[in-house]
């Protein structure tokens, strides 16, 4: 018997690829820092300023990803662990989404 629920409706491939990934990076004063990329990252739940205010101590993780225009890779400092997902600035975009938001962004500006 099959339940009826927004949970089993199938995706095509498409829609998986464009879908906002869930967050990955775990937050914890408790643990040690922790680099397991695809699956989990353990981070400090705050940066250090000495080291994370440097961004020659950050190193990108895995490869930049697009989600409905928007690029985003995760980036750990080297010396604490902090991890954060790191939003690149878009410039130009094909999306409509992106239109939209970018036209609602200047009319807010004003």
């Amino acid at each position: 018997m099959r339940r009826i629920g927004s949970n089993i409706r199938r995706q095509n491939q498409e829609e998986r690829q464009n879908r906002m990934p869930k967050n990955i990076i775990r937050y914890t004063d408790g643990e040690k820092p922790k680099n397991d990329y695809p699956k989990r990252i353990i981070s400090p739940s705050k940066p250090t300023p000495r080291c994370c205010g440097n961004e020659k101590n950050k190193v990108q993780i895995g490869r930049i990803r697009e989600v409905e225009g928007f690029k985003f890779s995760y980036r750990i400092c080297q010396k604490c662990g902090h991890a954060v997902r790191y939003f690149y600035p878009a410039a130009t975009g094909t999306s409509e989404k992106v239109k939209t938001y970018r036209k609602w962004n200047t009319y807010r500006a004003q």
